[in-house]
């Protein structure tokens, strides 16, 4: 039913180790591959350039994705078989504007020829990381900020002068 893969990648001298679902779009999945979004870092929105019909149903998988995956998820929307151009009903075209309408990154694939393969993987790992990082660094700055506060606090409780001396009163 739903195939898994575990797979290494480099990007930018980073050896990644990433987990691949695939449910290969098909409706009976449906209820399971809501549970998959949940811990989604990035998805693929994958339909058949030979298909009109797979490139309509785009449309309700990123409504799932919004409504069930994370907020920040990363998508990649993907032509697929790419290698079928007699056969071709959605244009790239097509694909490109329905892309940039979701704010994707858009490739046409062709699994058979291995085309934009690798480049469509190693994007989404990029994005994922980029997200990962604005994440940590948002942390970092948080957590050296919330580090300032509480020095100055600390500071501002500690007596001034030696800690036995005499205050004179004015009142």
């Amino acid at each position: 039913g739903v195939d898994f893969k575990m797979k290494t990648i480099e990007v930018d001298g980073i050896k990644v180790r990433i987990q691949i679902w695939d449910t290969a779009g098909q409706e009976r999945y449906q209820t399971i591959t809501k549970q998959y979004y949940r811990r989604a870092q990035g998805i693929f929105l994958v339909y058949d350039i030979s298909s009109e019909r797979s490139y309509q149903h785009i449309m309700k998988w990123v409504s799932d994705v919004d409504e069930y995956a994370p907020e920040g998820v990363q998508k990649i929307l993907i032509g697929n078989k790419a290698d079928e151009e007699q056969k071709r009903q959605v244009g790239r075209e097509q694909g490109q504007q329905l892309a940039k309408e979701y704010g994707m990154d858009f490739y046409e694939t062709s699994a058979c020829t291995n085309l934009n393969i690798k480049e469509s993987f190693t994007r989404l790992t990029e994005l994922v990381l980029q997200a990962h990082r604005k994440e940590l660094d948002g942390v970092r700055t948080r957590a050296s900020k919330e580090l300032a506060l509480a020095e100055l606090e600390e500071d501002e409780s500690k007596p001034e002068g030696p800690v036995n001396s005499s205050k004179t009163c004015w009142c």
